[in-house]
């Protein structure tokens, strides 16, 4: 098993979530919105509130950093946060440089209690023979401020949506269609020290210098987030939200079946004795 493959494959696939439900702030940072932004920044809290209420939603999400090369890493699947974040997805094994694991070329992904998990083809021999789950702690990747931050309690897909009343910049780009729904698109900008604990998540996996974080996002005539599309410097987190209350129960793999990698991760791809 290689660390340049497996270990950007794997930091690929949490920076995904993290980047996405990371971003809060505490509520000493920051002034109020200028007025002249006030009332944007209102219709997109209410968008915000509304996708927090729903608890669930199917999305399309991909994500880019340095080390893909530019091409993103695609992942399609379930968010759910009303007991708990978790999530399921599949991406493509090439997107996260896991070939070699998957025959049939797709990941299953799984998000649980703060873990991540990958569906691979039962290892023939080798430390993980027979196992067809790939375990990793967030913070082998993230570091440990990044993971509880992750890992906070209104932490959700919708929750970078929240930290936009400290942006400033807000402005209205237009209307535009999204995945077939007619929606008004907004764009904020978010400086550096408003960051909170995304400053960390996004920095774990480069920051190309950026000082700050710009928000695209996309409301539909039902007052919900169609769209969020974040990029700070090199990193970039782009979701779909496709339907929301999208009721399922995700799970962690049998122990049995599974490998833990966060050892390997926090090592460098080094198996230690």
């Amino acid at each position: 098993m290689k660390a340049g493959t497996v270990t950007e494959g794997i930091t690929a696939a949490v920076i995904v979530t993290a980047g996405l439900c990371g971003c809060t702030t505490g509520a000493s940072v920051g002034k109020n919105p200028a007025d002249s932004a006030q009332t944007l920044v209102e219709t997109l809290t209410k968008a915000s509130d509304k996708a927090s209420e729903a608890g669930s939603a199917e999305v399309r999400m991909r994500v880019t950093m340095p080390g893909t090369g530019g091409k993103p890493v695609r992942m399609n699947g379930v968010y759910s946060w009303g007991k708990g974040l978790a999530m399921e997805a599949e991406t493509p094994a090439a997107d996260l440089r896991m070939e070699d694991l998957a025959a049939d070329g797709t990941i299953t992904y799984r998000l649980v209690q703060g873990a991540y998990y990958y569906g691979i083809d039962p290892a023939p021999s080798g430390p993980f023979a027979g196992k067809s789950w790939l375990k990793v702690e967030a913070s082998a990747v993230l570091g440990e401020q990044g993971a509880a931050g992750m890992n906070a309690g209104n932490s959700d897909p919708t929750a970078g949506l929240k930290s936009l009343k400290w942006a400033g910049n807000v402005t209205e780009v237009g209307r535009e269609d999204v995945n077939g729904k007619s929606s008004v698109h907004y764009r904020a900008t978010i400086p550096l020290d408003k960051l909170g604990d995304s400053r960390g998540v996004f920095g774990a996996v480069g920051d190309g210098g950026a000082t700050e974080l710009v928000s695209d996002i996309w409301v539909d005539d039902k007052g919900m987030p169609s769209r969020l599309d974040q990029t700070y410097g090199d990193v970039g987190v782009d979701v779909d939200f496709l339907s929301f209350g999208v009721a399922k129960d995700i799970a962690a793999p049998p122990a049995a079946d599974t490998a833990d990698l966060t050892e390997f991760i926090k090592n460098g791809g080094v198996v230690r004795s």
